[in-house]
């Protein structure tokens, strides 16, 4: 699964933070995308004035009537023009969205991101910014408002080893798999979770498991130092499941969950995939409800930690992204 990418991105996962350059006083930010997310990370940002200034907004369409002295702009190169400090990433997975964190890893400016498929598909740009002094950050891309990116962190740097970890990282496909429990059709609880604001207008990504192997990628980062092709990940998709299957389960006290597994096995190298899993209804992993997400991190020394919450949504999502940009300030002079 390794390539020379990976090889080069695992050694500098490893690099201490000292060498990031310090922020300035009042941050000018730029926000790609207004949409779920970063609707929510603008009003955020409102309480933020004295710290940050939002000295542009990208949307794909114009919005006429935005005025005052954030620009409303649909090209990027136009809103990176008006000198932004950072970049706050609330895209899609689409070329546009890769660009973007491409042109401001190229121009030195930090990052904020919610984008797991870009970033796990391209770990050069965290390699990139790092030699450039700038911060790459992307809590919000895993989990939500479940902090496990930064409990990875914090575990590590407290010397200790992650043997293992595994967990319901997709909502959109626990909220659906909820719904096939109560007899619903597969169709019906994919329109339903779209109406919930939890799946996108293509599901794909979240039936298939693709979007839970990404945030298995980036796990790994913080994890092992290592970086992991998403793309490379194996992935059961819920359409191999019959609802008759889910229900019929349910009945026998067991509940089937999307569970996305990190394992560092024996000989060191990691395993990683995404499998549809019938667990005891009364696991800790079978009981995350509709939206909710929870992940079992398992050190060498016998240390387990179990993180739960809501993993998908404007609000748990928005928190994350406004906790990162929270946490740059207070690394700045200011």
């Amino acid at each position: 699964m390794e390539n020379d990418m990976t090889q080069l991105a695992a050694l500098d996962f490893e690099l201490p933070s000292r060498n990031v350059r310090p922020l300035r006083t009042r941050l000018r930010a730029v926000l790609l995308g207004c949409g779920t997310v970063n609707s929510g990370v603008l009003d955020g940002l409102a309480e933020m004035s004295g710290a940050v200034e939002v000295s542009a907004v990208v949307t794909r369409r114009p919005r006429p009537g935005k005025d005052g002295r954030t620009a409303w702009l649909t090209d990027i190169r136009d809103a990176f023009d008006t000198g932004p400090d950072l970049v706050i990433d609330g895209l899609p997975d689409c070329p546009a969205a890769e660009k973007a964190l491409e042109l401001a890893v190229e121009r030195g400016i930090h990052v904020v991101s919610a984008n797991k498929a870009v970033i796990a598909r391209r770990p050069d740009l965290e390699v990139r910014a790092r030699r450039k002094g700038t911060r790459f950050v992307y809590s919000a891309a895993v989990g939500g408002g479940v902090p496990v990116l930064e409990t990875v962190i914090r575990l590590t740097s407290a010397g200790e080893r992650i043997a293992r970890v595994r967990g319901v990282l997709n909502g959109t496909s626990n909220f659906v798999l909820g719904l096939l429990e109560q007899g619903t059709g597969f169709d019906e609880a994919i329109a339903a979770a779209q109406a919930a604001g939890f799946a996108e207008a293509d599901p794909s990504a979240d039936i298939d498991g693709l979007d839970a192997a990404a945030k298995l990628a980036l796990i790994a980062r913080k994890a092992f130092a290592f970086a992991p092709d998403a793309a490379s990940i194996p992935a059961q998709s819920l359409l191999s499941l019959d609802p008759g299957q889910v229900c019929g389960a349910r009945e026998n006290g067991l509940r089937y969950r999307q569970l996305a597994e990190l394992t560092r096995l024996e000989d060191g190298t990691i395993d990683a995939r995404v499998s549809l899993t019938a667990l005891p209804e009364d696991h800790p992993l079978a009981r995350p409800e509709n939206e909710e997400n929870t992940v079992e991190i398992v050190c060498e020394s016998g240390l387990k930690v179990v993180l739960h919450g809501k993993g998908a949504g404007r609000s748990p999502t928005a928190g994350a992204v406004l906790a990162d940009i929270r946490d740059l300030v207070e690394a700045g002079e200011v």
